[in-house]
């Protein structure tokens, strides 16, 4: 009798961490996830921001697999950043619970709390946070958010997670190496007009603007006049450490996760480059590493 063909685990490569969403509603339309499920966050930063209102409901109604990653890539793109992407996972019925896995280096304490979305009449766009019914609550409640979602966020290193989980597993590779004051190294360049220019000086009077949290300049390139704006230079903070230690890391996640019986469904990785989170010339070398690493893992036990 002929062993049944293992499904790959699908491990999905992006640039900025908003493109989670959308693999995992791919992976949830190519089978991989059928059911909501712990979601394993291994990132520098939390990523729980909240989204207030969406312009475009987060539900499609259609079966056409063109249609689905089309919604969901322009969705992704449009509604959801870097930030913020873990809720709407929540409410669209991808992610069960939230175990956010913080790096060793950063000096942050284990927590546990207990958190809730839905949307207003469960049309998927005006987002609500917090609420919490009970079985004495006005039935009322339970009309308007129909599509409430409560779930367990943890807080906690690779060595507390708990065991025999079938997860999705979210890598930022900035877990590894990261830069945190990104905005020492932004700028914007406005173009202004010559009547703006000459009034520079005025401008700069302006009693406010030490507390706007910006530095401007103003330069002239002799047919055009510009207002560069960059956001106050910040202490840099910043972990990047040697590459052995790095390997060492990603040995430790690793082991760690293969020893507590966690199974990956799907593998999303996040370079974090484009925002600079982690830098460049880490990241073609932790990602190597890290694929190399669970392929080897996770392919011969599953």
């Amino acid at each position: 009798m002929k062993k049944s063909a293992r499904k790959k685990i699908p491990i999905f490569v992006f640039d900025e961490h908003n493109e989670a969403f959308y693999f995992w509603q791919k992976a949830r339309y190519e089978g991989y996830i059928n059911k909501p499920l712990d979601l394993f966050h291994v990132d520098a930063h939390n990523d729980m921001g909240r989204i207030s209102k969406f312009k475009d409901s987060i539900y499609l109604q259609s079966n056409s697999r063109e249609q689905h990653l089309k919604f969901y890539k322009n969705f992704t793109k449009r509604e959801i950043d870097i930030s913020n992407f873990i809720f709407p996972s929540v409410l669209c019925g991808l992610v069960k619970n939230v175990y956010f896995i913080y790096p060793g280096w950063r000096d942050y304490k284990a927590k546990r709390k207990r958190f809730s979305i839905c949307s207003a009449f469960g049309e998927g766009k005006v987002l609500k946070y917090g609420i919490k019914p009970s079985a004495n609550s006005d039935p009322r409640v339970f009309k308007a958010f129909p599509d409430l979602k409560r779930f367990n966020y943890s807080m906690l290193e690779i060595k507390n997670v708990p065991k025999n989980r079938s997860v999705i597993l979210d890598i930022d590779l900035d877990y590894f190496a990261c830069i945190d004051s990104t905005s020492n190294h932004m700028s914007y360049e406005l173009e202004i007009t010559k009547k703006q220019f000459l009034k520079k000086d005025l401008f700069l009077k302006d009693r406010a603007l030490p507390f706007c949290g910006f530095e401007f300049d103003f330069v002239n390139n002799g047919k055009r006049y510009y207002a560069k704006v960059a956001p106050k230079k910040v202490k840099e903070i910043s972990h990047l450490p040697p590459k052995e230690d790095i390997e060492s890391e990603i040995t430790k996640l690793v082991d760690t996760l293969k020893m507590k019986g966690i199974k990956p469904k799907v593998v999303t990785i996040c370079r974090s480059y484009n925002s600079g989170f982690c830098p460049q010339d880490f990241c073609e070398f932790i990602e190597t590493k890290v694929k190399k690493a669970l392929t080897a893992h996770f392919d011969e036990s599953q």
